[in-house]
């Protein structure tokens, strides 16, 4: 089973949008996330609230330690690892989705971000990995394509104490070092979905279902 005593979350209602606290992640059941058994359902649907970080909404993990607290790490401190089974169940018009990410306080943008890119028919998985903290954009590190609308993948994502990035998708992928630029941020995990579009009916959005996921800094 999941173990939701290490996360909270951001669901999109209320403005701006209403982050759960880790105490309440246990009990919690609505319509953005939806748990039945070892199976997680989360729905950002286009026309929902946004952090005012962001103009898109979300349905997304955010970790934390037990006590509530927001997780935070360097780059050195472990090895930091997020795994996860997923499968992509719905996506907005504009076809992307966000379901997992290597996040950095006080950056202005994440180090890495997993994206699901539906176009012409056919899935892909974009890791759309940003260099440096201040660089203008994130290029895509590697893609995986041929992964159909509810089609269970895996990915995994591991830092080590040296800086080294490997990312797998489905056990296939590429290692990177991280920027040295990069040393001095914290980083988090996050994982769900977090909707890349914000215009379209209600009906439209981000659906995405986990049925693993595990984090670790060991």
């Amino acid at each position: 089973m999941i173990d939701m005593t290490v996360w909270n979350i951001t669901l999109p209602i209320q403005t701006p949008a209403l982050t759960v606290a880790t105490k309440a992640m246990p009990t919690l059941q609505n319509a953005y996330f939806n748990r039945t058994g070892e199976r997680i359902v989360f729905w950002a649907p286009v026309t929902g609230s946004h952090t005012g970080k962001s103009d898109y909404p979300r349905s997304e993990l955010r970790e934390t330690s037990k006590d509530g607290k927001l997780r935070n790490w360097r780059y050195n401190s472990a090895i930091n690892a997020l795994n996860g089974t997923l499968s992509v169940n719905q996506v907005p018009s504009e076809g992307r989705v966000v379901v997992a990410q290597i996040h950095a306080k006080d950056a202005p943008a994440p180090l890495l971000k997993l994206v699901y890119r539906y176009a012409k028919g056919s899935g892909n998985i974009d890791v759309e990995y940003r260099v440096k903290p201040k660089d203008v954009k994130s290029p895509v590190l590697f893609s995986v394509p041929n992964i159909a609308l509810n089609k269970t993948f895996t990915y995994s994502m591991v830092m080590d104490k040296q800086g080294k990035l490997t990312v797998l998708i489905n056990n296939l992928g590429k290692q990177v070092k991280v920027d040295p630029s990069w040393y001095a941020y914290d980083f988090y995990f996050k994982a769900g979905v977090y909707t890349l579009d914000n215009v379209g009916y209600a009906s439209e959005g981000g659906r995405v279902t986990y049925t693993k996921l595990d984090v670790s800094h060991k």
